[in-house]
């Protein structure tokens, strides 16, 4: 539906990528609001949202009942985890109590938030620190991922301690009343996360791997049993239950009837599994895969804290299944369930809902915290965190049965989006040399111009990052401030994306700025070949290692008139050897171990190959940037501009790996545009 006083459709009058556009970059960097951290206490449901006209702030926020969103985070406060760098798992809520890491200090505070109070009481309380010395503490520690254990006196976490030689990592437990007092756990291995006490206070699960493999490839589920009082706590007889080398795991959840449910991979499928109680206490326990199906129920933990599966109260799961590149929303029903198999085997449902990417799934029982097994369903209230064809990271609740229409919780988009100016994902899968490659195609949408009479249009091809990352249909501003101006975008799920399987996620092993590579000019060559774009007229552009992909395009091709990168790799050898603890060991599985493999390092970092750039390039880079430091940006750009390569580098002070603030995700945008317009032209030939 068109909005009201708008005139109809026109024929093109201006070349693509000059289209009168309803989103500025002023307005997407402003309405740019991202959300995670999905999780319900009572009969509310929480969030972290970040403001980046706060300077990228984020804040706590609660929905109850028909109420407004309302911020719960005490003002001026910015809850952020930087473990791993990434951080995720900045926030939980236990019976009205909000415990957060604080993005300057890195240490936990604890803030009564109220139950069954609406907006909250945060204006008559303050924040307790949980640590030793804030905020003079050292914030080379870092905490995240944190539970409460089942009595409430303790808060197990993930704790990061940053050294010269890289990083150690470790579960500890926080007194939450605040005695500021830390009780060592688990510090064996090189990274924990997800730190799970069980409902009954009996068991902590929780999940480890060591370099130098990343969680996606090789990873464990550990269980211990819990011993604790006001003074202390300890765990006795911690041991592996799932998972191992070959194999990835994730997600530990434990369930009313004191199972424990998790991801996992060795199917080549993320699935759901399970063990029993009794299982526990076995020998060598053996986890069965709730349902045998090829689709994946979890995705890369880049960040802690991941959830995309809840218990209902009847003992079913409700989960996010990504198959065939598409996010949908399910309930698996167990044996004996209402609608559930007769047998021993485990059903899906799948439920109505609007958002086509999904990356946050919660529930509430009837009572508001989750009753007993074998309680009504339908008294279940389930949310989800995602994103529709029109509307970015936002938080519904929805029906199980159909009895209501899903209900937003977040708040709406500060600027709706017109129906005829939203470009609508199409799936297209390239046929190429190297096989299928799958992605998503967004054409020029803009209700005040005829985009058939425009012609064939200009294509930008998205390299996401990660590599892991994968194509999303949901509604993404940045993508729609170029469609709306008369360009295509394609995101491509080169090999190496998550949401296909293991085996699909490993087939970049070892090929890194190849393959990826290869996969993105074939996919940019195929839509020419289907008349869907120009291709005298196209560029290619990616974030992080996904600007590896960009840069690599211009070397081993000659398809894209320009490439731009944002915080992009252009050194592996660099990257090796100056990134975080985290990623440190990550290029020995894409591209070889140092200094074996040192040839294919220099042959794949495109500073070693600036003879050999086809087109123009945009580096955008933040100053403080951990992950891929602003040097090889900086470098790049110095032998670019000595073998005369017309390249534009942008430095924004004050931001790291992945922008936050508003203004540079503005100045970035802006930027980006006219490096196409100069790429592609403009109106009346102006280049």
């Amino acid at each position: 539906m068109k909005d009201a006083g708008r005139p109809p459709a026109r024929p093109s009058e201006e070349a693509s990528g000059w289209w009168p556009s309803p989103w500025s970059a002023s307005v997407v960097a402003a309405g740019r609001v991202g959300r995670s951290g999905l999780q319900a206490d009572g009969g509310a449901v929480y969030w972290v949202e970040s403001r980046p006209e706060e300077g990228g702030r984020q804040v706590v926020v609660r929905a109850e009942g028909h109420l407004p969103p309302a911020e719960v985070s005490l003002p001026h406060t910015s809850v952020r985890s930087r473990v791993h760098e990434y951080g995720g798992g900045a926030a939980t809520v236990a019976n009205g109590t909000l415990f957060h890491v604080e993005q300057d200090d890195q240490g936990w505070y604890r803030t009564d938030v109220g139950a069954g109070s609406g907006s909250g009481r945060t204006d008559r309380v303050a924040s307790v620190p949980l640590l030793p010395n804030p905020p003079a503490r050292d914030p080379g520690t870092r905490y995240g991922d944190g539970r409460i254990t089942r009595s409430g006196r303790w808060l197990v976490s993930v704790e990061e301690r940053l050294h010269d030689g890289g990083a150690d990592h470790r579960l500890v437990a926080v007194a939450a009343a605040g005695s500021r007092r830390i009780v060592p756990l688990v510090g064996e291995r090189d990274f924990v996360a997800a730190p799970r006490p069980s409902r009954d206070g009996r068991w902590l699960a929780w999940v480890t791997w060591d370099h130098p493999h990343m969680p996606w490839d090789s990873s464990e589920v550990w269980v211990a049993r819990i011993d604790e009082s006001d003074a202390t706590i300890r765990l006795h007889g911690g041991r592996r239950v799932a998972g191992g080398r070959g194999t990835s795991v994730g997600q530990p959840l434990w369930c009313r009837d004191g199972s424990l449910l998790f991801a996992d991979d060795r199917s080549g499928w993320w699935l759901p599994h399970r063990l029993t109680a009794g299982q526990l206490g076995a020998p060598e326990p053996e986890a069965e895969p709730l349902v045998r199906v090829q689709a994946e129920f979890h995705s890369p933990d880049w960040v802690l804290g991941q959830a995309t599966m809840a218990e209902l109260s009847d003992g079913s799961i409700v989960c996010r299944r990504r198959q065939d590149g598409c996010d949908g929303l399910v309930r698996l029903l167990g044996p004996g369930l209402p609608g559930g198999p007769g047998r021993s085997s485990w059903s899906i449902e799948v439920i109505a809902q609007p958002c086509v990417g999904i990356s946050g799934v919660t529930a509430t029982g009837p009572d508001g915290a989750g009753g007993p097994m074998g309680s009504p369903v339908l008294g279940d209230r389930v949310f989800l965190l995602g994103s529709t064809a029109t509307e970015a990271h936002s938080v519904f609740e929805v029906s199980l049965d159909g009895a209501f229409p899903a209900r937003r919780m977040s708040a709406p988009p500060s600027v709706p989006a017109s129906a005829g100016d939203v470009s609508l994902a199409r799936s297209f899968t390239a046929s190429t040399p190297a096989g299928p490659v799958p992605g998503l195609f967004f054409p020029p949408a803009n209700a005040q111009v005829d985009a058939g009479a425009a012609g064939s249009p200009p294509l930008v091809v998205f390299c996401h990052g990660g590599p892991t990352s994968s194509a999303d249909a949901g509604f993404d501003p940045v993508v729609q401030f170029f469609t709306s101006r008369g360009l295509a975008v394609a995101v491509v799920d080169y090999r190496g994306s998550s949401g296909y399987g293991r085996a699909f996620r490993q087939q970049l092993d070892g090929l890194w700025g190849e393959a990826d590579v290869d996969d993105c000019v074939g996919y940019a060559v195929a839509l020419d070949e289907a008349g869907w774009v120009d291709g005298g007229r196209m560029a290619i552009r990616g974030t992080s290692a996904g600007g590896l992909t960009a840069l690599a395009a211009l070397i081993r091709a000659t398809r894209f008139a320009g490439a731009a990168a944002w915080y992009g790799v252009t050194d592996l050898e660099a990257l090796g050897a100056d990134t975080h603890d985290f990623e440190s060991r990550y290029v020995d599985s894409l591209v070889g171990s140092w200094p074996e493999a040192a040839q294919a390092y220099r042959d794949r970092s495109p500073i070693h190959h600036p003879d050999r750039v086809s087109g123009e390039v945009l580096l955008l880079q933040g100053a403080d940037d951990p992950v891929v430091p602003p040097d090889q940006s900086e470098r790049f750009a110095a032998v670019l501009g000595d073998h005369g390569i017309q390249c534009r580098l942008v430095i924004f002070e004050g931001e790291a790996h992945g922008f936050r603030r508003a203004a540079t995700i503005e100045a970035s945008l802006d930027t980006e545009l006219d490096f196409y317009r100069s790429l592609f032209g403009g109106p009346s030939g102006r280049r």
